[in-house]
C-alpha cells in the first residue's frame, strides 16, 4: 500500500471534505481526487461517496486501522534509527555533570557500548527526547509532561559557592541566614524558571531575600565572578566535584536539595532500558 495515498485519506477522511483536506496537504482539489482514486484501484474497493460525502463501511476500516498502520511505521522506523547509532545518548544539566561521571562511566561498562554525554538542562532534555534527538535525561528539575517518564533516582544538594577568603568558606556547613548581607549571583529566571524558583523558595525558608547584584545565566559564568570577589552564588552543584581556584563549595546548613531522575519518552521506549534502570539500581555514588 502506497503510505502518501494513505495519508492523504486519513487526512480527508478526517477533514470530510476535499477542498480542506487538499488545502492541508498543498493539493488541487484534482490531485488529491486522483490519489484517492488510485488507493481504491490498489486496494480494488471503493472508500468513499463523493455527493454526499461518506466513507464506506471499507473506507471506516481503512481509516480506523491505517491510523493504527502508520503509528507502527514511525515505531518501526525509530527502531531502524536506533540499531543503526553506536552510542545511547544522555542529557546532563551543566552543573551535574562532574558528580554524575561515575555514574555515566558505570553506564559505559554495564551496557559495553558508548554513552554519548550532552550538557542540557531539564527542559531542553524534554524537548530532545519528544525530538528523538536523546535516548535518556538526568534531570535535576520536575518534568510535567504526559509524553515523558520520570523515574526518581537520587537527591542532590544545594549549595554555596563561595570565594575562598569569604569568612565561613572555613565552616563545614554554612547556615543561609548568616549571608543575609551578603551579594548574591543568582540564576536568571529566563534561564531556568523552575530552578530560579527552586533557590528563591530556599531563601524563603531562610526568612529573607537575596541582595542580588548580578543574575547569571550558566555555573561557568557564576564560578568566575564569585572567584573574582563579585559575589557568591547559590547552586545545585554537589560540593564533593568541581574544584576551582579562588572558590569553594559548601553544604548549607538548612536541609535543601532537589530531585535527580531518569527522563525518557514514553512512546516509542528507549533502547535497552531494562538494563539501565537495572544498572541505575546497582549503582552506588
Amino acid at each position: 500500500m502506497d503510505l502518501r495515498r494513505l495519508r492523504l485519506f486519513l487526512l480527508l477522511a478526517e477533514e470530510k471534505n476535499f477542498h480542506r483536506a487538499a488545502e492541508r496537504a498543498y493539493l488541487s482539489q484534482p490531485a488529491l481526487s486522483q490519489q484517492i482514486q488510485a488507493l481504491e484501484r490498489e486496494l480494488g474497493v471503493r472508500l468513499l461517496e463523493r455527493r454526499p460525502f461518506r466513507l464506506t463501511p471499507a473506507g471506516e476500516a481503512l481509516a480506523r486501522e491505517g491510523k493504527a498502520l502508520l503509528r507502527e511505521v514511525e515505531a518501526l522506523k525509530e527502531r531502524v534509527r536506533r540499531a543503526g547509532r553506536e552510542s545511547l545518548r544522555f542529557g546532563v544539566p551543566e552543573n551535574l555533570l562532574p558528580d554524575l561521571m561515575p555514574l555515566l562511566d558505570h553506564l559505559r561498562r554495564g551496557l559495553g557500548e558508548a554513552v554519548e554525554v550532552l550538557e542540557m538542562h531539564t527542559p531542553e532534555q524534554v524537548k530532545a527526547l519528544k525530538e528523538a534527538r536523546l535516548d535518556y535525561g538526568l534531570a535535576g528539575l520536575k518534568v510535567a509532561d504526559p509524553a515523558i517518564e520520570e523515574e526518581p533516582l537520587f537527591k542532590v544538594p544545594i549549595v554555596v559557592l563561595l570565594p575562598e577568603d569569604h569568612p565561613l568558606a572555613g565552616q563545614e556547613r554554612v547556615p543561609l541566614a548568616e549571608l543575609r548581607e551578603a551579594p548574591f549571583l543568582l540564576l536568571s529566571r529566563e534561564t531556568l524558571p523552575p530552578l530560579h524558583e527552586a533557590f528563591l523558595e530556599v531563601f524563603r525558608r531562610a526568612g529573607f531575600a537575596p541582595r542580588v547584584v548580578r543574575e547569571v545565566s550558566r555555573f561557568s559564568q557564576a564560578v568566575s565572578l564569585v572567584a573574582a570577589g563579585v559575589g557568591v552564588h547559590l547552586t545545585l552543584a554537589p560540593y564533593r566535584v568541581f574544584p576551582h581556584p579562588g572558590t569553594v563549595l559548601r553544604p548549607l546548613e538548612e536541609e535543601a536539595s532537589l530531585q535527580v531522575a531518569l527522563i525518557y519518552r514514553k512512546d516509542p521506549p528507549p533502547p535497552r532500558l531494562g538494563e539501565v534502570r537495572a544498572l541505575l539500581r546497582a549503582w552506588a555514588p
